[in-house]
């Protein structure tokens, strides 16, 4: 007889959103700005135009994305490696990821506040994965 396992489809998608938005994160620019008559010039992990509040926003947002996918992967393990429920936690986790990616924008545009500045693919990754983590962190903890 086979055995039937169900497999939690928000740990799935969870797992799923939060490796797109470390590599977004990761590889992509924050914020980026015109620097007059030099062209645009960028906030990223590997840039040198960060400031501070960005970069240790874009430092803590892979870290806390890296929890959620430790987190969602116990979850869909068989055996689980941390075996207390942390869907709870979890959701702040994701809410925080979702207000650090504000916070670090916030950070660049104050700095940047008399150049034409935007927010780039690190940033739209960093808040949209956190937002949808976040629901789904909260609708995994309302159907239990």
């Amino acid at each position: 007889m086979s055995e039937d396992r169900n497999i939690d489809i928000f740990s799935v998608l969870i797992l799923i959103l939060s490796i797109i938005a470390i590599v977004l994160v990761a590889i992509g620019p924050f914020a980026g700005f015109y620097y007059g008559g030099y062209g645009d010039r960028y906030s990223c992990l590997g840039c040198e135009y960060w400031t501070a509040g960005d970069l240790i926003a874009q430092i803590f947002i892979l870290i806390l994305f890296i929890i959620q996918v430790v987190i969602a992967l116990n979850n869909l393990l068989p055996k689980k490696f941390i075996s207390i429920d942390l869907t709870k936690y979890s959701l702040y986790i994701a809410i925080t990821t979702f207000a650090l990616a504000i916070i670090g924008l916030i950070s660049f545009g104050t700095t940047h506040i008399g150049d034409e500045w935007w927010p780039e693919l690190g940033f739209y990754g960093s808040v949209v994965g956190g937002f949808l983590n976040t629901i789904l962190f909260f609708l995994k903890q309302k159907n239990k």
